[in-house]
């Protein structure tokens, strides 16, 4: 049976600064954890981390109670990473960059989820619209919709509400209530209130390293 993922005595550094020491959780399928603490306690790099974009200092993760590879394949296509910055390409219009995105991904044939995730965040009458002149909530929902195109068990979410007027908030807490059910499990890094029906399996607090 999937046990998910577990994380086991992390280190986080940023350059010379230790940013958390020891850092061990476990995750289930359908476990949703909350990680809050200022700028710079390190939430953006522990996501880094568990997607293999940053730096592994110590510690070990498991993936149902294997090592994993952080850069191998596998791991790339059980996780998606949504990191704070939008990550969309200015010239190109909502749908071209997620079917750019497809394509450095290497998706196939993912047409008709993309068009449904421009739906589901509300973004189809605005879809062809270069996203360099899109607000900064529509360009929120655009990257968002990526969540829904190209689905992954385990998202990483760096700051996934900035932005999003209350109606694009609830949107994301019904997408991401939909996945928590199906066994999807979710690593949110977050400033903002989520709504009080998203209550987590636990939370993480970074910023004090003992």
């Amino acid at each position: 049976m999937p046990s998910g993922l577990a994380v086991r005595a992390l280190e986080l550094r940023r350059g010379r600064h230790l940013l958390a020491r020891s850092l061990s959780f476990e995750l289930p399928p359908g476990g949703f954890v909350e990680l809050t603490g200022p700028n710079g306690s390190g939430k953006s790099t522990l996501l880094r981390v568990l997607c293999g974009l940053g730096r592994l200092e110590a510690g070990e993760l498991l993936w149902d109670d294997s090592r994993f590879d952080r850069a191998s394949d596998e791991h790339r296509s059980r996780t998606h990473y949504l990191a704070h910055s939008d990550g969309l390409k200015g010239a190109l219009n909502g749908e071209e960059n997620l079917e750019l995105f497809a394509a450095l991904r290497q998706f196939r044939d993912r047409q008709r989820e993309i068009q449904e995730g421009l739906g589901y965040y509300e973004m189809d009458a605005l879809k062809a619209v270069p996203c360099v002149k899109l607000s900064q909530g529509q360009k929120r929902r655009i990257a968002l919709s990526r969540l829904w195109a190209f689905p992954a068990r385990l998202w990483l979410l760096d700051e996934p509400t900035t932005s999003l007027d209350r109606s694009g908030i609830e949107r994301f807490a019904d997408h991401l209530s939909a996945h928590l059910a199906d066994g999807g499990m979710a690593i949110v890094a977050t400033h903002q209130r989520l709504p009080a029906r998203l209550k987590p399996t636990f939370q993480i607090a970074l910023g004090t390293v003992a």
